[in-house]
Formats: C-alpha cells, structure tokens, sequence
C-alpha cells in the first residue's frame, strides 16, 4: 500500500479557490480602499467648505 501524497492527489483548485479568485480579490480590495478614500475625501471636502461658509 503506497502512502498518501498531497501534491498527487489534490490539485491547486481542490481547495475550493483558484487564482482568478485570488487575483479579483486582490483587485476587490484595492477598489474597495479607493472608494473608501474617495467616498472619504468628498466628506472632508463637504465638511471643509461647511466650516469656511460659517
């Protein structure tokens, strides 16, 4: 009876998660923190211009 080997038995994609995941993830994240700075910066400007208005 031969021992079980991971490498042989599984594939990169048996885990459930492939590298076009991995890779939107990635992009997800980056987009979601670039929407954040700038839903963020339109805030501060708003806040901004309010206090120089007063």
């Amino acid at each position: 009876m031969q021992g079980f080997d991971p490498a042989i038995n599984y594939g990169p994609n048996d885990a459930g998660i492939s590298a076009i995941t991995i890779i939107l993830g990635i992009f997800g994240l980056i987009a979601i923190s670039w929407l954040f700075g700038k839903i963020y910066e339109q805030v501060a400007n708003f806040f901004e211009n309010k206090n120089k208005n007063d």
